[in-house]
């Protein structure tokens, strides 16, 4: 027995103003020309307390100012494209029961969405029980797995750590990935920063930090203007391999590391080593070592 084709006539994409919750719209697109179906886009803004959700990583939520903005871009690059797109957004406390209403009363045939956001949106939709509450839905739901590109390069303020950003430049151009410029910091005062800001060099103690931001933005800048996209990121770590792996692990789309084997001289050089073979080890994605030259 020949099965029926199932036909789509409104198909609703939720989103959280990230790129990797936006790659979920080509799909949808693809549907809907198929089907000569109209797309609703539907934006959580001021839905969800990032701490109350336990995703330490999320970045601050939209607005709903900032939704509507965002929705109204993607919906006349949409119709540019002769695709019907409405959109609505979605500001209640409690996203899943405004999402079913919305599935309801806008007569709803299917969900089309990314399984990665930056906001975590399949949890903080459904809930920590996503499998019961995905199999109570009323509609059909289309789970993307968004193709992500970055290139995470530890830096830890050496020539000869950024010595491996030439090779992650290469990459990035090959991929059109993302290379995100990591320095684990380390404040060589840290076992007294209360003594320090009683004694009123809390700045001080502080001004290698705004030192390296600084060599980070120079960097970026650089490869910015190279066409390459590039962004920096610091985070504060006694323990340099392990924050690495770590930031590596909850980063979406992190494809590869790029990294010197060795970082200054002396000790340093053989910590950045040492680093190097446990990111190495402790890693599930491809890590490439350079060898800086000794110009």
């Amino acid at each position: 027995m020949r099965m029926p084709t199932p036909v789509y006539q409104n198909i609703l994409v939720p989103l959280d103003g990230s790129d990797v919750a936006e790659y979920a719209i080509g799909y949808a697109v693809d549907l809907a020309r198929a089907h000569h179906a109209r797309l609703l886009l539907v934006c959580l803004a001021d839905a969800i307390d990032a701490e109350t959700a336990q995703f330490p990583l999320a970045v601050a939520q939209l607005t709903c100012q900032e939704a509507q903005a965002r929705l109204q871009t993607l919906r006349h690059q949409l119709r540019a494209e002769d695709i019907e797109a409405e959109t609505r957004v979605i500001g209640s406390a409690e996203p899943r029961a405004a999402l079913e209403r919305l599935i309801e009363a806008e007569s709803i045939q299917l969900i089309v969405m990314s399984t990665q956001g930056w906001t975590g949106m399949l949890r903080w939709v459904f809930g920590p029980e996503i499998e019961s509450a995905l199999n109570a839905l009323a509609v059909p739901l289309l789970l993307v797995r968004p193709t992500t590109y970055k290139i995470v390069v530890p830096l830890d303020g050496s020539n000869w750590s950024e010595s491996a950003l030439p090779q992650a430049k290469e990459i990035a151009r090959a991929f059109d990935a993302e290379v995100i410029l990591l320095h684990v910091f380390q404040s060589p005062a840290s076992g007294y920063a209360d003594q320090l800001a009683l004694a009123g060099q809390q700045e001080a103690a502080e001004r290698p930090y705004e030192d390296m931001r600084d060599t980070l933005i120079a960097l970026r800048n650089t490869l910015r203007r190279e066409g390459v996209r590039a962004r920096e990121q610091i985070i504060r770590s006694n323990n340099p391999a392990q924050a690495i792996i770590d930031y590596v692990e909850s980063e979406a789309g992190v494809s590869m590391v790029v990294m010197s084997t060795h970082g200054r001289t002396g000790i340093s050089r053989l910590l950045m080593g040492s680093v190097a073979q446990t990111v190495l080890k402790g890693l599930r994605c491809p890590v490439t070592l350079v060898h800086p030259r000794r110009d």
